[in-house]
């Protein structure tokens, strides 16, 4: 099964989409990183991919936002129209962590994906985790 991470450019994501990849690694998966490029003309296919995880931090001092890199390379992706997806954020304050996971998952079903998971995540072994347990949620789709 293949796997890719999305994830937005700011700088305490990547650990995160790292150890995501780690987690989903040791339960078989063979996964591809991508830092979310904010170009809109930068195009990419998701075809190739089982699962895809999209990951932002969340932004606004009462949470809610998503980064906009990771909205503007959701809107550039192809084939995620049925794709089954994760939406992970990084909260950077002990709130608003729900709505930014709402709003992720909502520009996801916009994009037709089906969100099966999400989770907001701080430490790179919640993360690992994260990716684990996520072989039951492709092979229960």
């Amino acid at each position: 099964m293949r796997a890719l991470i999305v994830y937005s450019k700011d700088k305490r994501l990547a650990p995160l989409a790292e150890a995501l990849g780690r987690g989903l690694q040791s339960v078989g998966f063979s996964t591809q990183l991508l830092e979310a490029q904010g170009d809109s003309s930068v195009k990419f296919s998701a075809a190739p991919f089982d699962l895809v995880c999209v990951g932002s931090p969340v932004l606004g001092f009462f949470g809610g936002g998503i980064a906009e890199d990771i909205t503007q390379m959701l809107k550039s992706m192809s084939r995620l129209e049925g794709k089954v997806c994760v939406a992970f954020v990084r909260p950077t304050l002990p709130w608003g962590s729900t709505r930014s996971l709402r709003n992720l998952m909502a520009e996801l079903e916009r994009q037709g994906a089906f969100v099966q998971d999400f989770a907001s995540v701080t430490k790179s072994s919640e993360a690992e985790k994260l990716g684990k347990r996520l072989a039951n949620v492709v092979g229960s789709s």
